[in-house]
């Protein structure tokens, strides 16, 4: 078993993992307009908002993978968590981007996206039950 594959079954990765996301993610959202990277050849309506759920789905995957790895017996009260954190952590960003960054708004479609993403994560936990 190699140092990477002992590191994910330890658990020990799994943060890091976490955090990655998040700090990335945090990163995206708070970026002024100007700066938002764009896909210009890319012309899909409202692509935004499947960016927004693929990135909620990950976030709240990675964060499923960590806890549940640690507190086993806990893993649907963890699931529940996970989501209720993370929608609150994307209807907190759409206040901060109002707020706070230069050019982007409150949009209750990319709350809509963001649940959308946790969902996803709800779908597939029977199968990330067996990471």
């Amino acid at each position: 078993m190699s140092s990477l594959e002992r590191s994910w079954k330890n658990g020990l990765f799994k943060p890091v993992l976490f955090c990655l996301f998040f700090i990335t993610s945090f990163i995206l959202f708070t970026l002024p307009a100007n700066k938002v990277p764009r896909v210009y050849w890319l012309e899909i309506p409202n692509f935004d908002k499947i960016i927004h759920a693929g990135i909620f789905a990950a976030l709240c995957i990675s964060a499923y993978l960590w806890l549940s790895h640690f507190y086993p017996k806990a893993e649907k009260k963890i699931a529940i968590i996970i989501v209720l954190v993370m929608v609150a952590y994307g209807i907190a960003i759409e206040f901060i981007q109002a707020s706070f960054i230069e050019g982007r708004s409150f949009e209750e479609l990319d709350i809509a996206a963001d649940f959308t993403g946790c969902v996803i994560f709800l779908l597939c936990r029977p199968l990330l039950k067996l990471f």
